[in-house]
């Protein structure tokens, strides 16, 4: 973290093998969550209150290798931390405590982030396909759609619709 008035650093966490960090960083709960290290990621929970300096030992409350994304970005929903890692596992957590809730195959590859829209969580695989799940502390799949097309971008929920950017198309799902 760094003071934004003068780029002075105000504390760090190391972490281990691993190069460009994609994920964006999401703060819920009084916590961070990023995934770091791209070729052996560590997904971490750090609470940066009050942290100065080196706070790897101090401020990291869990960490997760397992499931831990590559490239898409994690999500929150109340308490829930939900993850896809890029070989297509999605892990529900306990944010504050890093407990799984569940873990599910989806199958496919995933680049795009999962999103929140309607009590739902939506998760969008390179193949097109989309998995939408109930969001919640049990697993449970509601629908499965397919528009046989590649997908990369993040599913956009606006105005009572959901958006997706295809290989060659602009989609707007909705009534």
């Amino acid at each position: 973290a760094y003071q934004p008035q003068d780029g002075k650093e105000i504390w760090r966490v190391r972490y281990g093998e691993g190069y460009s960090v994609v994920p964006r960083p999401v703060y819920a709960n009084g916590l961070l969550f990023l995934s770091s290290g791209y070729d052996r990621p560590t997904l971490y929970a750090i609470d940066p209150k009050g942290a100065t300096g080196d706070a790897t030992d101090t401020h990291v409350v869990w960490t997760a290798t397992k499931g831990a994304p590559l490239t898409p970005s994690m999500l929150v929903v109340g308490d829930e931390l939900y993850v896809v890692a890029d070989n297509g596992v999605a892990t529900c957590f306990d944010s504050r405590t890093g407990k799984v809730y569940w873990t599910q195959r989806l199958g496919g590859n995933f680049s795009a982030s999962p999103v929140f829209a309607d009590g739902r969580v939506y998760y969008q695989s390179e193949e097109g396909v989309t998995h939408v799940v109930q969001a919640g502390k049990e697993y449970k799949s509601l629908a499965t759609n397919d528009i046989e097309e590649r997908t990369l971008a993040t599913l956009v929920p606006a105005d009572g619709a959901i958006f997706m950017r295809s290989e060659s198309h602009l989609w707007r799902i909705g009534n």
